[in-house]
């Protein structure tokens, strides 16, 4: 069989892998080298224990003095809430964060070493011609091929070309900056925004600081978001801040769309064709919680339940992504307006969740559980409201 995975980021990369190693004839195509791209990179714990090649490094990636682990180990999360409470959480393992160039090419490798033809140019048409999809990229190359696979990311070509529209209330967005040379942290931090649906956060990486920012799409403007940011920042890491505002060479900004799929949209998502031949993984289906922003993990997953489906079925995707964590991520997006600014005891969930936690330890191990990918959303809030009635 032959496959063209369009998009060479976590989700295509290892499902070009996966199908490769399958025996799959598969063309992975990608318009750039892997990059620095707008993400936190963590990489939960349960992430890690499901694929557990994330925690090795191939030749190319073995650390050196000059050339450090792509990934730092982190042990620890503060959560801030709007009004100023904090608590801090330690899953029960250490998750990674990821320089998510290093992850790029970490998975490229692997996918490259099991046999997929790797091309970095754009496709620039895909046309569907008695039962083959037609791949013409940049340089004039034509590829025929069985299947067609969009994994190129939120703003997907791909998904639009299968007639698969999200709508502007499916999108957040989000901001910040890359910071090198600044004095480093020792923890993740995330904090919860007053008034809109989001958080910021400080993701300490290997060699530079992470810092973000992300509310639901239009629910403000990106010059608020920045303000908003900047002044964590300098409550955090005024030496960061320093350079941020100066634009000195060591910063960097980025801003995307992020998928965030509303109730509606999860239940009419359509994430495969298989008399059509064409299939969606990773933020081009969508597969993003819409509370947290976490996809790394969903672009993981995807991948490898789509190449089990490639492999038997491909009619078995859809009930396969739903099984897994389709339904998990629906609940979260029926919660995200009551987690942020709902009434929960007189407050958002968000702001009574971080209270609770400080009081409780049961509160804080949901939210460890929670953080660790271990506490799905189905049953989150009859948990909280179990320890809540023991704290009170």
């Amino acid at each position: 069989m032959k496959i063209a995975i369009i998009g060479a980021g976590p989700a295509g990369a290892q499902l070009a892998h996966e199908l490769s190693m399958q025996g799959a004839e598969v063309d992975l195509y990608d318009p750039r080298p892997p990059w620095e791209k707008p993400c936190g990179g963590g990489v939960t714990s349960k992430a890690l224990a499901e694929f557990p090649f994330l925690l090795e490094n191939p030749a190319s990636q073995q650390p050196t003095p000059r050339q450090p682990s792509p990934r730092q180990m982190v042990s620890s999360l503060r959560l801030m809430s709007a009004a100023g409470r904090e608590v801090t959480v330690k899953p029960r393992a250490a998750f990674a964060i990821y320089s998510r160039r290093e992850l790029g090419r970490l998975l490229r490798e692997r996918a490259v070493e099991a046999g997929a033809r790797l091309h970095i140019e754009r496709v620039e048409k895909t046309s569907r011609e008695s039962g083959k999809w037609v791949i013409e990229t940049a340089s004039g190359a034509v590829r025929r091929v069985d299947l067609l696979i969009g994994a190129d990311g939120a703003s997907s070509v791909i998904r639009r070309r299968v007639g698969i529209r999200f709508g502007a209330e499916d999108f957040a967005y989000g901001l910040g900056w890359h910071v090198r040379g600044a004095p480093a942290a020792s923890q993740v931090d995330v904090r919860y925004l007053a008034g809109l649906s989001g958080y910021l956060w400080l993701f300490p990486r290997v060699d530079h600081l992470s810092y973000g920012i992300a509310s639901g799409y239009r629910e403000t403007t990106p010059a608020e978001l920045k303000e908003r940011l900047l002044g964590y920042v300098e409550w955090q890491n005024p030496e960061a801040a320093r350079r941020i505002r100066s634009g000195a060479a060591e910063t960097s900004f980025y801003a995307a769309m992020i998928p965030a799929l509303g109730v509606s949209s999860w239940d009419r998502l359509r994430a495969s064709n298989a008399d059509e031949g064409w299939a969606l993984i990773g933020d081009a289906a969508g597969f993003v919680d819409p509370l947290t922003g976490e996809g790394i993990y969903y672009a993981l997953k995807s991948a490898h339940l789509l190449a089990r489906a490639i492999s038997g079925r491909l009619t078995d995707y859809e009930e396969m992504w739903r099984e897994s964590f389709g339904r998990d991520l629906r609940r979260a997006a029926e919660l995200s307006d009551r987690f942020y600014s709902g009434n929960y005891a007189g407050a958002s969930m968000a702001e009574r969740m971080v209270q609770l936690a400080k009081r409780h330890r049961g509160v804080r191990e949901t939210l460890r559980d929670l953080i660790s990918g271990d506490q799905g959303y189905l049953d989150l809030k009859s948990r909280l409201v179990a320890d809540a009635w023991r704290v009170w």
